[in-house]
């Protein structure tokens, strides 16, 4: 499929929202790797208020919630934030909203942000972290975890590097994401009112070598997320 004819991200996830939360948690890239390397950077949230960024079906938003947040949740597909209003209940504020565009629902109100694999399809983050600094409160934190620069880079098929580059994801539906360079994720943080904290990139957990060996030996020589916390300055 040519990547205009490819759906938009609210479009597929609300296409693939039935089998997405199963699909994703089991996977052993995301509950392996993304999930202990992101969470791994999230402060003390005990009595916080705290947004969750592209929430999808709020296993984020839970996590936050066990640890004593108050949460609210935001995403750009509804048929995904049916999925974690089912998780959830009544325990969190959820919102849809686009993390390109304006989040009107609050204001400098936030202690902090979590975003999961979220802002690969946002093409300019600028406007992103601007608004994310918007509302944080001083000296709150943004964590979030993307696909590392490197993980979707081959320079044998002619992928620029230095590029911001619309691909297509293959799964059951064509999801498509921006890959980005690793200037193209820290300078918008740095331009935008933010001190870079910390950056992990996360390899596989004893159980990932447990249950998938001979991916374990590739990907504990490759990087395939990229997590980063930062503080509002």
């Amino acid at each position: 499929m040519d990547s205009g004819d490819a759906p938009t991200p609210e479009d597929a996830y609300d296409e693939l929202a039935d089998t997405y939360e199963q699909e994703t948690e089991e996977n052993l890239y995301n509950a392996e790797i993304e999930f202990p390397g992101t969470t791994d950077l999230v402060p003390d949230v005990t009595g916080d208020r705290i947004l969750d960024a592209g929430c999808g079906a709020g296993r984020y938003t839970e996590w936050l919630l066990d640890r004593g947040a108050d949460v609210v949740g935001a995403d750009v597909s509804e048929e995904m934030l049916d999925r974690a209003r089912d998780r959830v209940g009544d325990r969190a504020e959820l919102h849809r909203a686009d993390l390109g565009e304006s989040l009107d629902f609050a204001d400098d109100e936030f202690d902090g942000v979590v975003s999961s694999l979220a802002l690969d399809y946002v093409e300019e983050w600028r406007p992103t972290f601007s608004e994310f600094a918007r509302v944080l409160k001083s000296d709150g934190f943004l964590v979030f975890s993307v696909k590392h620069p490197l993980d979707a880079h081959d320079p044998d098929e002619g992928t620029d590097y230095f590029a911001v580059e619309r691909r297509i994801a293959d799964w059951e539906v064509d999801v498509p994401y921006y890959r980005r360079p690793l200037s193209a994720v820290l300078n918008p943080l740095l331009e935008t009112g933010f001190r870079i904290d910390h950056v992990a990139e996360p390899e596989p957990t004893d159980a990932f070598a447990e249950e998938w060996p001979e991916r374990y030996e590739t990907e504990s020589r490759n990087p395939v997320f990229l997590c980063v916390r930062a503080v509002k300055r």
